[in-house]
């Protein structure tokens, strides 16, 4: 009976997870959908529309450190409340319709402290449950939060579409509604005991000496790199080399995150069929090669199956490799926070390189910076499979 009770617990904080997590999905990815909008509404140049980017990164950053911190001195509900409301806010200025660089640089910070403090909420949460389904809970929830991604670009072609010049300030304004009700759920959510004593004395910190955290978090360094210079600049990169029209460029936003939700799900399914190290190391290879196809074809058709590549393998490298490094750090919220806060540091450069680079060299050669990223990433998990082998991970 005990065992049963726990099992409801489980899946309930499981449940009210992924809801959050799909939201956070759905609000913090489509800035990159947005960001041609903006360049049309507003005039904005390329450096700027990559300062923008960076700047949902650098707010991330500092919220994903602050939450390893926010639980011990307020609690964890107070704590992710105080950063998930930011969000709402930040759809709110994007609905005004005020163009000012500054505020909509704020906007853009805002939108990141409410997702890194999402990201490390959520992470927490399933890393407390037990065994091989934590890891099972890591692609569920990244699979939701690819729902809430392929979405949100969908609709807001719908609203750009059926009111035209003001559509993408009527989504931004539905994904501030929707913001709320993720704050909501928050605010009622069941969640798992916590120490009584909560200051820094009471924390956790050996894991800073296990090697295998910290190459789990350089996995998630050149992986969030790879994913928010391709997520953020892909729409335009479609746009701008003309090879796809406006609409279809949109919806490869849609296609990658509807991709990378059935290669989650897949994931998912294969979770203690095949073992962590295999499904890494064909994540990388794949990544690499069919972000080479992608980059290098001329036509829409392959570049519609790179992409789709790209998506597939893109898919289980997150929730894989911080299930990999999150081994030694079960339910610590300050571990979550700095292997999230290391994995983060390069969705702050990337996409603003890519945005300088584009604006003195072309969009192409912005986009080619990626591929070092991709290569990058490569190594890590070779290197990571190789410190691992012999000692239980095959």
């Amino acid at each position: 009976m005990e065992h049963t009770a726990r099992e409801r617990e489980e899946n309930r904080l499981l449940r009210n997870t992924l809801f959050v997590f799909f939201v956070s999905g759905a609000a913090s990815q489509p800035l990159g959908s947005f960001i041609p909008f903006l360049r049309e509404t507003y005039g904005f140049s390329y450096d700027l529309s990559g300062i923008l980017l960076s700047c949902q990164s650098i707010g991330n950053l500092a919220a994903v450190l602050a939450a390893g911190f926010l639980p011990v001195w307020l609690g964890r509900r107070k704590g992710i409340l105080v950063t998930a409301v930011w969000m709402a806010a930040a759809y709110l200025i994007f609905a005004s319709g005020v163009g000012t660089p500054a505020l909509l640089i704020a906007a853009c910070l805002m939108t990141g402290v409410a997702r890194g403090g999402n990201s490390n909420f959520s992470n927490t949460m399933i890393s407390t449950l037990p065994g091989e389904k934590a890891t099972r809970g890591y692609n569920l929830l990244h699979g939701c939060f690819a729902v809430g991604a392929l979405l949100s670009p969908l609709l807001l072609i719908f609203c750009a579409g059926r009111w035209p010049g003001t559509g993408w300030r009527i989504m931004a304004g539905f994904l501030g509604l929707l913001c709320l009700v993720q704050i909501a759920v928050y605010a009622k959510m069941p969640l798992p005991p916590e120490k009584p004593e909560r200051s820094l004395k009471s924390v956790d910190y050996s894991f800073l000496k296990v090697r295998q955290f910290w190459l789990g978090a350089a996995m998630l360094l050149f992986y969030i790199s790879t994913e928010y210079a391709i997520v953020g600049w892909l729409v335009t990169y479609f746009q701008d080399v003309g090879i796809l029209s406006a609409d279809y460029a949109q919806m490869m936003n849609s296609l990658l995150w509807l991709v990378i939700f059935f290669g989650r799900m897949a994931g998912a399914a294969l979770t203690g069929k095949v073992s962590r190290s295999r499904i890494l190391l064909a994540d990388g290879l794949g990544l690499f090669a069919f972000f080479l196809v992608m980059f290098f074809s001329r036509t829409p058709g392959p570049i519609i199956l790179g992409l789709i590549g790209v998506g597939f393998f893109m898919a289980t490298i997150y929730p894989t490799a911080f299930a990999f490094g999150s081994d030694c750090i079960k339910g610590n919220d300050l571990g979550c926070s700095i292997m999230i806060f290391t994995g983060s540091a390069g969705g702050i450069i990337t996409p603003a390189l890519v945005g300088f680079v584009a604006e003195s060299a072309g969009i192409r050669a912005g986009m080619g910076l990626i591929v070092a990223y991709t290569a990058l990433l490569l190594l890590s998990i070779i290197l990571s499979v190789l410190s691992v082998r012999g000692k239980g991970e095959e």
